[in-house]
């Protein structure tokens, strides 16, 4: 019980100091993205995109997983740690180099011939990752996630909002956006490094390689394979429609994408390396997915809906006029966001138990599904390949439950009812935000006042029908991560009154005639860098 007590404060602490990155980079990304959209041209972000998915195409080749298997090892030897480096170096450096001399090669695939400069000075990225790889695994399996979300928000700030703006102000194009990323990851590597200081002693032996090898490789092949079924729709656009048709996709996706895929990520990353020492409890991650599933539909169902309805405000605020025909890609592809969200989940239960050849063939059944998809409703333009891709979301949503029913016996009925405050929660935002934008529209609201009603319309009906009306699986889950909180003392102050708060309201909504007692004042962490070796995983909590 002691044990579960420390991993409670460790993981809420982790994710508090996760999210508070996340919602930090989300913040400065909109601003970021807001400010070059309007001092570069959508053909600037299209070659940037472009050149984005040739190097991803080399990084999982040079990965070869082994940032995974250093997480999910159950016990991590100094050679392990030395193997990994030597791996993460050599091939990083090797694909690098065949990157930058197969540029040609890459434009000639998507009919791009300015792409080929922007590739080459990219390729520095894939050395780069190499360099960072193992240090970045390192403090993720630590679970020291204070100090990886500084790192990431120094790196950001630094590289975006310094570097990339200000060359873009000097009217260098393209090459803003490029040097901006490769001064991310030089950052990254700097820090990361200081912050962790393995060995660099490089290090050749099978024997030390074989264990990670044989489930790196695994990784690093699905990984693969869902990077082709996530880039199909950039190499197809821009093959077929040009940059500046990718520019505006990319920017209508990145609207509601990337603030999203922060927030849900700043979970995934915490939950990764607890399920990995949690994966022989098959009862226990069940539980634990089915909880995923509810409280991360609750949040991110309703806030893609609420993007949909507000699409024309957010993208002529944050863009601007030149972006208009982003608006319907906005609001087609914020539905494939509610879907790919929320089934990532499903994606970590199969990589934490090793799961990797059933999670190899749905890839590729999704990706010739996709595959299909594109080639027949490409004839549309861009409303043709962003509804391909919600299509695509559906058959991957249903092809994981059909695995996650044999892996943890999660029947459909279990499904659809974690699914269920979700669908309400979004049915609910949009109709709300619907009717309000509906008569503010017509009364000729300035757009960036429209913009922040619709946001606290939004808000507003969610957090009221949380506390006035939630459903019974939601109030379930947070009884249950509350208890949790309140019994490994990981609030303190405002924070432990505000627990108690919802406790209480739960406690009446759930029919008890009296609210629980608060019990003892809830302790703040004892140990703010806890070891986590010493933990027995509790997954759970970190959802809270």
């Amino acid at each position: 019980m002691a044990h579960e007590q420390n991993l409670t404060s460790a993981t809420v602490h982790g994710v508090k100091w996760t999210t508070a990155a996340t919602i930090t980079n989300a913040v400065i990304q909109v601003g970021y993205s807001a400010i070059m959209a309007r001092l570069l041209s959508p053909a600037a972000f299209g070659l940037v995109a472009l050149a984005g998915v040739v190097l991803r195409f080399g990084t999982y080749f040079a990965q070869m997983g082994m940032e995974q298997a250093i997480i999910q090892k159950p016990e991590l030897r100094a050679t392990d740690v030395r193997a990994a480096f030597t791996s993460s170096v050599l091939l990083g450096t090797l694909f690098a180099g065949l990157l930058a001399l197969s540029a040609p090669l890459a434009a000639d695939l998507v009919r791009q011939p300015e792409v080929v400069p922007v590739v080459r000075v990219l390729a520095a990225g894939v050395f780069l990752t190499g360099l960072n790889a193992t240090a970045l695994s390192l403090l993720r399996r630590q679970m020291r996630f204070r100090t990886l979300a500084l790192i990431e928000v120094v790196s950001y700030v630094l590289s975006y909002a310094g570097l990339g703006i200000g060359l873009a102000g000097q009217g260098f194009g393209v090459w803003a956006l490029v040097g901006a990323t490769l001064g991310q990851g030089l950052l990254l590597t700097i820090l990361s490094y200081a912050a962790v200081r393995h060995s660099v002693r490089l290090l050749f032996s099978w024997t030390a390689y074989r264990p990670l090898v044989a489930y790196g490789s695994r990784m690093s092949a699905i990984s693969f394979v869902e990077f082709i079924n996530g880039s199909l729709d950039t190499v197809l656009i821009g093959r077929l429609l040009g940059a500046t048709a990718l520019g505006i996709y990319s920017r209508g996706w990145m609207l509601v994408g990337l603030p999203v895929y922060l927030l849900t990520t700043s979970v995934a990353k915490v939950a990764f390396p607890s399920f990995s020492q949690v994966q022989a409890d098959r009862p226990k991650l069940r539980r634990v997915y089915l909880s995923s599933v509810t409280l991360v539909a609750a949040l991110v169902m309703p806030i893609c809906a609420g993007a949909a309805v507000a699409a024309p405000e957010i993208v002529g605020v944050l863009l601007g006029a030149k972006w208009a025909a982003a608006v319907p890609v906005l609001r087609i592809i914020s539905a494939a966001f509610a879907l790919s969200l929320v089934t990532m989940f499903a994606g970590i239960v199969c990589d934490a138990t090793a799961t990797l050849l059933p999670k190899l063939v749905l890839s590729l059944v999704t990706m010739l599904t996709l595959t299909g998809l594109f080639f027949g409703l490409s004839r549309y333009g861009l409303l043709g390949v962003a509804t391909a891709v919600v299509l695509g979301e559906v058959v991957r949503t249903i092809l994981y439950a059909g695995l996650l029913r044999r892996l943890l016996a999660v029947s459909v009925p279990m499904l659809l009812r974690a699914y269920q405050p979700g669908i309400l929660a979004a049915l609910v935002v949009a109709g709300a935000t619907a009717a309000v934008s509906y008569g503010l529209r017509l009364a000729g609201t300035l757009p960036l006042l429209l913009l922040l009603l619709q946001l606290l319309t939004g808000a507003g009906v969610l957090l009221a029908l949380a506390w006035l009306a939630p459903p019974a699986q939601l109030r379930e889950v947070l009884g249950s991560l509350l208890g949790r909180l309140d019994a490994g003392g990981a609030a303190g102050g405002w924070s432990a009154r505000m627990l108690t708060a919802i406790a209480r309201r739960l406690a009446y909504l759930g029919g008890g005639r009296t609210a629980p007692a608060a019990g003892p004042p809830a302790r703040r962490f004892a140990a703010r860098r806890p070891n986590p070796a010493a933990f027995s995983p509790d997954p759970e909590t970190e959802l809270a």
